[in-house]
């Protein structure tokens, strides 16, 4: 019995020094670690008006953190985008409804084209202005010079035509934006009674920010209360411009002129 216990001891302490000497067969060297390829490409696109289809300059885009504006012609190129599935453009401006688009980049190049919905209705707010315009001539009010100024862009030029610069010699119209509040004085001054009549109205929208106005315009005015009236009758172009959030005048030309007196 002791002789079978010794021999078993005995055994026991050889498998123990045999697996300490012998080496794990399923230990494996770790395989090496394989490096991560970023790929880029590009993304590009233009922002358009969404009512007019025209391109929006200025307009902030931004992506991964990166912004910049539309160029002239509406459009934005953004380098050197890692690839994704959930990237994200956001285009910002003051004049549209915010928008943001999902997309993702797993080529080259990708193109993301944005249309912008306008906040206010630039057809609705021109009526409103040329209303207001002929509302103020017609106060001859001296205290509405100041209004009547402000709805000229400091940049204001009347065009150099004929027709335009004898509309400009008769006292009709500014010849520039310094000219704006001694022509209305003058005018006001002048003539007791005015009545502008802005009609047939026709309107270029360009986009949010610029538009343009054609219309014929028919002026009656009395410098006494018991004379005739002096009758003026024209075609007009106006462009326009939008500053802050008020439209402005930045351009007049007269296409046309017939003046009785």
């Amino acid at each position: 019995m002791i002789l079978k216990k010794t021999i078993l001891l005995f055994f026991l302490i050889t498998c123990i020094f045999a697996c300490e000497r012998t080496e794990d067969p399923l230990e494996l060297e770790p395989e090496p670690e394989v490096p991560v390829v970023l790929e880029y490409g590009t993304v590009s696109g233009s922002v358009t008006d969404a009512e007019t289809g025209n391109l929006i300059p200025g307009v902030t885009v931004t992506l991964l953190e990166q912004s910049m504006q539309t160029g002239l012609g509406g459009i934005y190129t953004f380098q050197n985008v890692v690839y994704g599935d959930n990237h994200t453009l956001v285009v910002e401006d003051a004049d549209y409804k915010p928008y943001s688009q999902s997309f993702a980049l797993s080529q080259q190049r990708v193109t993301v084209d944005v249309a912008l919905t306008p906040l206010r209705d630039s057809v609705q707010e021109m009526r409103e202005f040329f209303d207001g315009f002929s509302d103020l001539l017609e106060s001859v009010d001296t205290e509405n010079i100041e209004t009547i100024e402000a709805l000229f862009s400091e940049t204001y030029v009347a065009a150099d035509d004929d027709a335009t610069l004898f509309g400009v010699a008769s006292g009709i119209i500014p010849e520039n934006y310094a000219d704006v509040v001694p022509a209305i004085t003058q005018l006001f001054e002048e003539y007791v009674f005015l009545e502008f009549l802005f009609t047939n109205i026709e309107m270029d929208i360009t986009h949010a920010r610029k538009a343009a106005v054609t219309l014929r315009l028919d002026v009656n005015a009395r410098k006494e209360l018991d004379e005739d009236l002096r009758e003026i009758r024209a075609g007009c172009k106006f462009d326009f411009r939008r500053e802050g959030t008020d439209w402005k005048i930045v351009y007049w030309q007269l296409l046309e002129i017939d003046i009785r007196l």
